[in-house]
């Protein structure tokens, strides 16, 4: 099942990412070591770089699993993050990141939200989990807000190559209908 090209939520439009975002994401959060600390990637080096990853979002849409969606805030257009439902029998997961500029004013809480909703509207799909490493507390606190509940710690889940070679210890935290 594919979830539509847009969701709408009260302050941000959830959208398919397009090759001109390109510049607008490297400068928001993929150059930034701090924003891709917990993430699965090294910071971009270059826009070519995230020239490459609005492709690979985009061709994966043809797909039938993995929807990246860049958080474009409905005021001034700016974007505040992006997000990546991934699909999968009776269950969705999902993984996110900030735009350096927007952390704190709670647009990934909203963004995250909003795709539980979708999720939970949709007859087949009975769980919505995501994982984060032990030490994001900012990422453990978004799905807080969101109403996910901790189910406990996965060892040696993930590879974060910012902080560490080896494979560290995540929370992974759930909704289910």
């Amino acid at each position: 099942m594919k979830p539509p090209e847009i969701i709408s939520t009260e302050r941000l439009l959830l959208r398919k990412p397009r090759m001109d975002d390109a510049p607008a994401v490297f400068e928001g959060w993929a150059k930034y070591p701090e924003v891709t600390r917990f993430l699965t990637w090294r910071p971009h080096t270059s826009v070519e770089q995230t020239q490459a990853l609005m492709k690979r979002s985009i061709d994966a849409w043809d797909g039938e699993v993995n929807f990246r969606y860049l958080l474009e805030v409905k005021e001034n257009s700016a974007l505040a993050g992006m997000i990546e439902l991934r699909m999968e029998p009776f269950k969705m997961s999902f993984g996110y990141t900030g735009a350096f500029a927007q952390w704190g004013k709670g647009y990934m809480t909203e963004a995250v939200r909003a795709s539980i909703d979708w999720a939970f509207r949709q007859p087949t799909i009975h769980r919505v989990y995501a994982t984060t490493d032990v030490e994001n507390t900012p990422s453990r606190r978004v799905m807080e807000k969101a109403g996910m509940q901790c189910e406990g710690i996965l060892r040696k889940d993930s590879m974060h190559p910012n902080i560490s070679s080896e494979p560290r210890d995540s929370y992974i935290f759930a909704i289910v209908k």
